[in-house]
């Protein structure tokens, strides 16, 4: 239940990064905002490192490096593929197409990690699949080649978790997604280079940037909140959950994003789509009751624990999607 409990933090979280994201895109393109959060997220990430004299022990555990390496390469493909997709799309088919992963994740689980996955599950899955069309709007009609990019996308979010299920079960949650965040920044920067050339950093550091919202804020909310903190906290609850329910649990995030639209876009949602808010809700809080959310060496108070120890419970304390 903690980890679920660690898990909806996050969602909300990276719901409140979609906010932020959009206050990055006033100013810089998609492929230019997924890199800067990163290499921003990773700059962060390299001082905090250095003065926690984890590179030391990074050098004496090649894993954990290959580790984040991978799952770092694997997410920012997901999150390329995703903003190509969304530029060739349209938002509503976008939306519902991402959430594929909790589709996909519990299959790979299933077929390659030999998970045991209750009945239930796959009935509040198809629930809380329900709960995302009406919120998303049900009509995807003539499928396209952005479609195509963002199901793609979807397939390597799944595979993200998997891995992060895989590589970060024994390591120390902070450095193992700070090191992510480093590998992130590096590959995001030579993508853009390549995919779009050199862009100017000036509205960052002009006198607007500091009025609120701006993209300077947008990029501190995405960077150091979604990035560093929440991907943190997925990492922590995924030493004691399953892959296919971490996946389920992250559609609660859809949830999130449509509430931090009202509160700062003033979005508001049609009576189908609130419907289909309070379906996901329910299905996500019927997890803990009607499947199996502990893995077989699970041990629940160490969650918090480790939050303790790493020290992200002050991190946590002081804050409240992408």
């Amino acid at each position: 239940m903690k980890g679920i409990i660690l898990l909806s933090i996050a969602c909300a979280i990276w719901g409140m990064g979609f906010a932020g994201t959009r206050f990055t895109l006033v100013d810089y393109s998609p492929v230019w905002s997924n890199s800067l959060r990163y290499i921003f997220a990773g700059l962060f990430a390299l001082l905090i490192l250095l003065f926690r004299g984890d590179f030391k022990k990074l050098s004496n555990n090649k894993d954990e490096v290959i580790g984040g390496l991978v799952c770092s390469a694997l997410l920012m493909t997901a999150l390329q593929l995703q903003t190509v997709g969304i530029a060739l799309t349209t938002m509503a088919k976008s939306g519902f197409f991402t959430v594929f992963y909790a589709v996909i994740t519990p299959i790979i689980a299933v077929i390659f990690l030999g998970q045991r996955v209750r009945k239930t599950f796959w009935l509040l899955l198809m629930t809380s699949m329900l709960g995302i069309m009406m919120m998303n709007g049900m009509d995807f009609n003539n499928f396209n080649i952005g479609d195509g990019f963002v199901i793609v996308s979807a397939v390597f979010f799944s595979l993200h978790i998997i891995a992060t299920d895989r590589y970060a079960n024994n390591v120390d949650a902070i450095r193992f997604n700070f090191l992510q965040c480093i590998f992130m920044g590096i590959m995001g920067l030579v993508f853009a280079l390549i995919y779009e050339g050199a862009t100017s950093l000036e509205v960052l550091y002009s006198a607007k940037a500091l009025s609120f919202p701006s993209a300077l804020w947008g990029f501190l909310i995405v960077s150091i909140f979604s990035s560093l903190i929440a991907f943190s906290l997925q990492i922590v609850a995924q030493k004691t959950i399953p892959a296919h329910i971490v996946g389920l649990v992250f559609l609660s995030e859809s949830i999130f994003a449509a509430l931090f639209g009202y509160l700062f876009f003033k979005e508001t949602l049609d009576p189908t789509a609130m419907l289909g808010a309070f379906v996901i809700v329910i299905s996500v809080a019927l997890v803990p009751r009607f499947t199996n959310i502990k893995k077989e060496d699970d041990n629940s108070d160490g969650v918090f624990d480790e939050i303790e120890n790493t020290g992200v419970s002050s991190v946590v304390n002081d804050t409240r999607v992408l």
